[in-house]
């Protein structure tokens, strides 16, 4: 099906148009499913890069970003491509009625759209061609950014302004005391975070997790109470724990993930640990606005409470 020039395809209609178009949409069709494993793969890669977050040095900070941008970048050339290929087999399809209701009286409108077909479909194979080659540019990115860097012990310090210091016991054991926990924790004392938490969304984790966890406390335990040093790279940790809150808690797609993360990655007044205590995009919509208000004293989703080392 490489005809442009409108006079040429009398003969072809007549006598081969309805078996071209057929091989033609196995064809889009083919395309469509292997953009399809293509997504898959790429969402793999993306997840699997940010799980290795820690590994990063601050040197490959500017590196990492520009990848993750063109990360997602290849995620929206793959959904327009999958669009594009969808829309090439719905005018297909069309042509094929039209054939079927009357060759005589649609001749010209079906040899409009075979023509316009084919300039569509090489947009289509050019899209493919840029995506290709950008992709392996992008997979060399990722391994330069995955070879891991000896991590170095340093004294965490903590970046939060606010001095106050609790010695109260941190969390009250779930099985025990099923309620929310509206407390983020930050103890330099055991270089932990204690994340608040919904009642709720614990007995889910819990139920969905196919015997991961023995108890509600196992989830608690492995999820709400984190080492400070997960944070150690603040803008590393921003990244990551924007695209945890929208994948892991509100459920959202990749590129709404990755977008977020990229937003907040080098807001420096943001500290990491907040967004990780985040139960859901609202909490972190109020304390941006309170952050950028410089009232974050307005701020009450959650209680946020220090406990620091004895000078």
């Amino acid at each position: 099906m490489l005809f442009y020039q409108f006079d040429m395809l009398d003969d072809f209609i007549k006598d081969n148009l309805i078996n071209n178009i057929e091989l033609e949409k196995q064809n889009i069709e083919e395309i469509i499913e292997l953009y399809e494993n293509k997504k898959s793969n790429l969402v793999a890669i993306t997840t699997n890069l940010i799980e290795i977050t820690n590994s990063i040095n601050k040197k490959k900070l500017e590196n990492f970003h520009k990848t993750i941008t063109s990360l997602k970048e290849l995620l929206e050339e793959i959904n327009k491509i999958q669009q594009f290929a969808s829309q090439l087999e719905k005018d297909l399809n069309e042509t094929i009625i039209l054939y079927e209701n009357s060759i005589e009286n649609n001749k010209n409108e079906i040899k409009a759209n075979l023509v316009e077909y084919n300039k569509q479909r090489d947009e289509l194979f050019n899209k493919i061609i840029k995506f290709e080659n950008t992709s392996t540019i992008i997979s060399n990115s990722i391994i330069a950014l995955s070879l891991k860097v000896p991590n170095k012990k340093t004294k965490t310090k903590s970046t939060f302004l606010n001095t106050n210091i609790t010695n109260e016991k941190k969390q009250n054991n779930i099985e025990h005391d099923p309620q929310d926990h509206n407390t983020l924790i930050i103890s330099e004392k055991e270089q932990k975070a204690f994340l608040p938490f919904f009642y709720s969304q614990v007995e889910t984790i819990y139920k969905k997790a196919n015997h991961k966890y023995k108890t509600m406390q196992d989830v608690i335990d492995d999820l709400y109470i984190l080492p400070l040093n997960r944070f150690k790279n603040s803008a590393i940790a921003r990244f990551r724990e924007s695209f945890h809150l929208i994948r892991d808690k509100e459920k959202g797609s990749l590129t709404k993930a990755l977008d977020l993360g990229l937003e907040l990655m080098f807001k420096y007044e943001l500290n990491p640990i907040v967004i990780a205590a985040c139960r859901n995009l609202d909490e972190l919509d109020v304390y941006l606005d309170c952050l950028a208000e410089n009232e974050l004293q307005d701020f009450t989703c959650f209680d946020i409470k220090f406990e620091i080392m004895p000078q």
